[in-house]
């Protein structure tokens, strides 16, 4: 069974937070809901989303890694949203667990807001083609900070596409994307048959 763990952050977008769990779950991933607090706030298992709809994630991520210290899942995932992403990027331990996981070869995903926001501060994009929610790739310098331009030296923005794949990243551009992103996540995760077969389960869209 794969291991994905998913960032939960106050002001994460719904959409593409609920999307990919709901699919990998249904594929038989064990999918960890780890709650990240606000900068400088207490953590909560309830977590309020960008459009005021609150999740109950399944652990607080530093207890969890504390109790786990050598953990590395399959994958991890941040979905997108502001301030969510943001807060994702804020966060030390999720940076170090994001980094870690896709310096061992398993999968690094990131949606709408996240990939720039996220993954460009933490190296992942360098050298890897990527899609994010239009206009934002625009604003990496802002959000890379001083690891601009190496930590996305050789990245590729892809426009107009649903995801992107390149090795062990997967990026998404925004919520009309999710369910493509998500059969794509269940693909690399548990293979193409694994996802043609909720393909069809879903009844996804032609």
């Amino acid at each position: 069974m794969k291991n994905v763990l998913v960032f939960l952050a106050p002001g994460f977008e719904e959409v593409e937070a609920v999307t990919p769990v709901d699919y990998l779950r249904r594929a038989g991933c064990n999918v960890i809901l780890a709650a990240v607090p606000s900068k400088g706030e207490a953590c909560s298992l309830a977590v309020k989303g960008a459009h005021g709809i609150e999740i109950s994630a399944d652990v607080v991520l530093e207890d969890f890694l504390k109790e786990n210290p050598d953990f590395i899942p399959d994958a991890v995932f941040a979905p997108g949203g502001m301030p969510g992403s943001a807060n994702i990027a804020a966060d030390d331990l999720c940076c170090r667990l994001i980094k870690k996981t896709f310096e061992s070869g398993n999968v690094a995903a990131a949606i709408c807001a996240a990939p720039v926001v996220v993954f460009a501060k933490t190296g992942v994009l360098a050298g890897k083609k990527y899609t994010c929610y239009p206009g934002m790739e625009q604003s990496l310098p802002s959000f890379c900070g001083s690891a601009y331009p190496i930590a996305v030296e050789g990245s590729e923005h892809v426009s107009g596409v649903s995801f992107v794949k390149d090795g062990n990243v997967l990026t998404g551009v925004g919520p009309g994307g999710a369910e493509q992103f998500a059969l794509e996540f269940v693909s690399m995760l548990c293979g193409p048959e694994s996802s043609s077969i909720l393909k069809k389960q879903i009844v996804a869209r032609l």
